[in-house]
């Protein structure tokens, strides 16, 4: 390599750091991900897994970023207990991000128990919402 070769690469290289940090500020340091559970349940279908595991992923590029886990359910049938079910969805899925690989130190996790469906749709109810970063 000439001199004047040398002397181009060390020229643009601040060039180069200064637009690699300009683009880190457009990338989001939050995500939130929503996991939906079949009614009176708290097993992790296929869909689930995958959602908990792109959050997971997410979750690995900021390590810093706080974990909230929010855990919802339905109100009840008399045909079923749903007792608790909200608290066992976020049990469920907080599991399921410590198995990926996520401290469970920066995970906090809140049962927020039983929601009226009439305002929400009836998917809506049964879910756990995983918020990165916020």
């Amino acid at each position: 390599m000439t001199k004047l070769e040398d002397c181009m690469q060390v020229r643009w290289l601040p060039t180069l750091l200064l637009a690699a940090i300009g683009g880190c500020g457009m990338l989001s340091d939050s995500q939130q991900y929503s996991v939906y559970f079949p009614a009176y349940s708290a097993e992790l279908d296929s869909q689930a897994r995958a959602t908990i595991h792109a959050a997971a992923d997410f979750a690995s590029l900021h390590p810093f970023q706080p974990i909230a886990i929010n855990g919802f359910s339905a109100p009840p049938d008399p045909n079923q207990d749903v007792e608790g079910l909200s608290a066992q969805r976020a049990t469920v899925v907080k599991q399921a991000l410590v198995n990926e690989g996520v401290s469970a130190r920066r995970i906090s996790t809140t049962a927020n128990g039983i929601i009226d469906p009439k305002t929400l749709p009836t998917l809506s109810v049964r879910r756990v919402d995983i918020s990165v970063g916020q």
